[in-house]
């Protein structure tokens, strides 16, 4: 079995996969040349699997720290060590058998301690792991409200407006008692399913007011915890935090965390994406972003950028980022195909760019409240390219 066979194997684990994997356990617990080389590689392959594996190892390392003593420890690795000078070292394939069943012993305490225990890190993954196992935006076709119970109302505005109280969820002119819901209860999350094409305004129980662009989902709690506020999201949206020095507000994404008490900041996190960013208008926002570098703290006109395990922060003008919420697409010295990218997102029509194209770098201003053939055609004015719309699609060339 080949290095290069067993990084592949290993690039659709998550985080529970890492959690059961022998050779993964082994790597942590007792590494090696061979395995932290292994493990190198793996990271730079699999730079959307960063956050698993980084929080995959906090959790071997914190769980061996707090439940084996030092003596159970070294009893269960000298079996691991023994096995291995035991078998020629060049067969991968005995290697990984003769640490197989020690290192699945260290597993019955991990297993155990998740069990009976309460680790905060676990805790804070529920809505993550919720998220993972469900439906994404760019699968759906219609915008969906789905409750907890598992209730789906479609919304068929073009632009919805959902607002939450302590009693109940209101959806333009639908009202929804939030009794019946928790009575019903299935799961502990809602999810808010926005296609392309469409966006929502939504205000939380708490006051938070959240934008939410084409392309996302929003997963919510049916109640937030005494101790804090939790989101996810795949997708944009800008928010307006309502503070509470007691309860952080804190937005999760598939590879970052994002911590407020009270503050307005956009968050563009596309898993389909490989840049992510948050742009902070006022306040402040602590991010972590799974990977071995520190927290990073952000101050206003701060924007922090996330490109696979690769973190800058630099001063912008925040209205380039956050002037979708009223319409308007700034874009300064930004290249053609994130450009169109963005807006097949808005309008939910298919654009494919050449490659001549597509590196383009272009300033202006859009009007996102035109039709996409007004926006097209003004892009046409200020780039030498060409387009034409067929099957439901543009296809947008370089013109020479």
């Amino acid at each position: 079995m080949g290095l290069e066979k067993d990084i592949k194997s290993y690039s659709y684990f998550t985080f529970e996969d890492f959690l059961q994997d022998d050779f993964f356990i082994e790597s942590i617990l007792n590494p090696t040349e061979e395995s932290e080389l292994f493990w190198e590689n793996f990271q730079k392959e699999n730079k959307e699997k960063l956050s698993d594996f980084h929080k995959a190892i906090k959790c071997i390392k914190d769980i061996n720290k707090n439940v084996l003593d030092d003596n159970d420890v070294e009893k269960i690795w000298a079996g691991i060590r023994t096995s291995n000078k035991k078998g020629p070292a060049k067969n991968k394939i005995i290697y990984i058998v003769g640490w197989a069943v020690a290192a699945s012993i260290a597993l019955l305490f991990i297993l155990r301690f998740y069990v009976f225990s309460p680790i905060q890190d676990i805790n804070e993954q529920g809505i993550r792991e919720f998220a993972s196992k469900n439906i994404s935006a760019a699968e759906a076709a219609d915008m969906q409200l789905i409750l907890s119970d598992n209730k789906v109302i479609s919304l068929s505005d073009q632009e919805s407006v959902i607002l939450y109280d302590s009693t109940s969820i209101k959806v333009s002119s639908r009202k929804i008692v939030k009794d019946e819901i928790l009575k019903n209860e299935v799961s502990a999350f809602n999810q808010l399913i926005i296609p392309k094409g469409k966006r929502s305004f939504l205000t939380l129980s708490d006051g938070t007011r959240i934008w939410v662009n084409s392309g996302t989902r929003l997963v919510y709690p049916v109640e937030f915890k005494a101790d804090k506020r939790e989101i996810f999201v795949d997708g944009e949206i800008y928010l307006n935090v309502q503070p509470n020095q007691n309860r952080p507000f804190i937005v999760q994404t598939g590879n970052m965390d994002i911590q407020v008490l009270g503050t307005e900041f956009n968050v563009q996190a596309y898993s389909a994406d490989v840049q992510k960013r948050v742009v902070l208008k006022s306040g402040a926002v602590k991010i972590s972003s799974g990977t071995n570098n520190p927290d990073i703290l952000l101050h206003p006109s701060d924007m922090y950028e996330l490109n696979g395990d690769k973190e800058k922060v630099a001063q912008v003008d925040i209205n380039i980022y956050t002037s979708w919420v009223s319409g308007i697409y700034i874009c300064e010295n930004e290249r053609l195909d994130i450009i169109l990218t963005r807006l097949s997102r808005y309008y939910g029509k298919e654009i494919i760019v050449d490659k001549n194209a597509a590196g383009l770098k272009c300033n202006g201003k859009l009007d996102l409240k035109e039709n996409m053939d007004d926006v097209m055609s003004i892009i046409r004015y200020i780039a030498p390219v060409n387009y034409t719309y067929e099957n439901d699609k543009y296809v947008v060339t370089y013109k020479h």
